[in-house]
């Protein structure tokens, strides 16, 4: 038995593992392939994103600013801060934490009386202040200064300009109050203080020494100090003024229609893709030749069209159960001018340099499972080598279901095929018939043997192989799948030739895998693969091929614009 001259199990494993790249070809392949998708997903985020922007209420926002003593101040506009500002941290940032507390919040709710608003009707007074700090209220300092921006939000444009105006308010108050608070703190500290220095200034047993003259001015200290804290504890100014009150807005913040519709396109385009990448992967069909190497790790020998592609307008192409009859073989005047017929000369092209070591004389193409073309394809193949005036000989080799005679539109009639001359019973000559296609003979099969594959197998089979050598050119075998049976696996030690085919956005990965490893297992020489009944027009699958259909868009059916050397090459 060969072995394959390209084979190289390393390069398979290599390319098994290797990471597929995205390129723009990809992309544009699978946004193709997937476009109903796509565009259905995309619809549907366009049409929540517009039940959102139509149908959600509308909010609006209101703003009010306020400014915060400066911390610059001298040491008298100092004690007139707040008590927590006495401390280590940022005197700012204090501001923001009193401005979004609960006690300006609840003030707020108790001065606007929201729980008479349907808005918070349902809420509790502390579930109104949680939902007033955590949605309604924001509260930052403007670029690191000394003004504090409060800013409301509401589905009511009236309350969210009140909520901000108030909001203002109810911060001063507490600042004020705390403001109070401190400084009658400071103020009861200093007259105990005073107190109990007069007490020991009054005392009988004071000497008049040094440390009674620091008593005394101590004590006038704290009487002025104390005079200063009454003073301010009668002030009812927090230092804080409104720069800027909130108006009632006239535009809503959200749902911004526009710019809500352009990110649910943006959005349903991006989803739609990634959707349709991971449908790629999940349904692991083949759709594309470097998809199909990168997979076999084989050079790919031809793309051939589906065929029903290359019909002209105004004829119907062939029904899909007809793809077993001649109006599919590349004979038919309709495919003259066609990609699905220069397919197969390319076919016919690469085949003949497929092995530098020996001519390929004895072929057969074979598919992993049932349906995927097969036939159809050796049959082509068989047609494209008589066309270029070799002596070709089709032989049906698929003792399961024989499709040769009804490509070739043969009667059945009496008994004839390949196991009549493998069992001896007739002359593998007296089983040969004309094709109709000049050069190209045919051995149709219309008997079911119960031992298909030790037929195949067989030593007779081998020899029968080598007589057909010794009259033609060319032998090409269609054989049975390679999955289901072993038939043609046995069959594939005897080729000069084996290439493996598969159908577009139908053959799976796997089942590619399990079909090569199969044959490399007996040592088949598989020269590469065929990918077949491509939609090449609907998905963009010609575009970057030197083969395209950008190279044959100039021809028509029945026209004679082309030189004669092109029709008959």
């Amino acid at each position: 038995m060969e072995s394959n001259p390209n084979h190289n199990t390393d390069q398979f494993t290599a390319s098994n593992g290797q990471e597929e790249e995205l390129n723009l070809r990809d992309l544009l392949r699978v946004a193709h392939s997937h476009s109903s998708f796509i565009t259905s997903f995309t619809l549907i985020v366009i049409l929540l994103a517009g039940l959102y922007a139509f149908l959600w209420p509308p909010t609006y926002e209101a703003t009010t600013t306020v400014k915060v003593p400066d911390i610059s101040q001298t040491a008298q506009g100092m004690l007139r801060m707040l008590v927590p500002m006495s401390g280590s941290g940022d005197p700012i940032q204090t501001y923001v934490e009193i401005c979004q507390s609960q006690t300006v919040a609840a003030s707020v709710a108790k001065a606007l009386k929201l729980s008479s608003l349907a808005e918070y009707s349902n809420l509790t007074d502390q579930e109104i202040t949680e939902k007033l700090l955590k949605k309604t209220v924001k509260v930052t300092n403007v670029k690191t200064s000394n003004v504090l921006s409060i800013t409301t939000r509401s589905h009511d444009p009236q309350l969210a300009a009140s909520l901000a105006n108030t909001w203002a308010q109810a911060f001063i108050a507490v600042n004020l109050d705390v403001s109070h608070k401190g400084a009658q703190s400071k103020r009861e500290f200093l007259e105990g203080q005073a107190k109990e220095m007069k007490a020991r200034l009054n005392s009988p047993h004071l000497r008049l020494n040094d440390e009674s003259k620091a008593d005394e001015v101590i004590y006038a200290q704290l009487l002025q100090e104390l005079q200063q804290a009454q003073i301010e504890e009668k002030v009812n100014d927090a230092g804080i003024v409104v720069v800027d009150t909130g108006v009632v807005p006239e535009k809503p913040v959200s749902p911004k229609k526009l710019l809500t519709l352009i990110l649910g396109l943006l959005l349903g385009l991006a989803g739609g893709l990634q959707g349709a990448f991971l449908l790629e992967r999940f349904q692991d069909r083949l759709k594309h030749e470097d998809q199909l190497k990168k997979t076999t790790g084989l050079a790919n020998l031809a793309v051939i069209p589906d065929f029903k592609e290359e019909y002209p307008e105004g004829m119907a192409p062939p029904d899909p159960k007809e793809r077993f009859s001649p109006k599919v073989l590349i004979q038919n005047p309709v495919f003259q001018h066609a990609y699905y017929r220069e397919s197969f000369k390319i076919f016919r092209t690469n085949l003949t340099y497929a092995r530098a070591d020996k001519p390929v004389k004895v072929v057969t193409v074979l598919s992993s499972g049932p349906e995927e073309g097969k036939t159809l394809v050796n049959a082509n193949l068989a047609i494209s080598l008589a066309q270029a005036g070799k002596k070709v000989l089709l032989v049906d080799a698929d003792l399961r279901k024989s499709s040769v005679r009804k490509i070739f539109g043969i009667e059945n009639g009496m008994e004839t095929g390949l196991p009549l001359a493998l069992t001896g019973q007739r002359p593998w000559k007296e089983l040969t018939r004309p094709s109709g296609v000049e050069n190209l003979d045919l051995i149709p099969n219309t008997v079911a043997p119960p031992n298909p594959a030790e037929l195949l197998g067989s030593e007779t089979m081998r020899k029968l192989i080598e007589d057909f050598r010794k009259t033609y050119d060319y032998v090409v075998l269609d054989g049975a799948p390679v999955l289901p049976v072993t038939d043609s696996v046995v069959l594939s030690t005897y080729m000069d030739g084996v290439l493996l085919l598969a159908r577009w956005n139908a053959t799976r990965s796997h089942e590619l895998h399990k079909a090569l490893s199969h044959l490399r297992n007996v040592g088949a020489p598989i020269l590469g693969t065929v990918l077949n009944f491509v939609q090449m027009k609907k998905n963009l699958y010609g575009y970057g091929y030197g083969y395209g259909y950008g190279g044959y868009g100039k021809y028509r059916y029945g026209s004679e614009t082309h030189t004669e050397q092109e029709a008959k090459k």
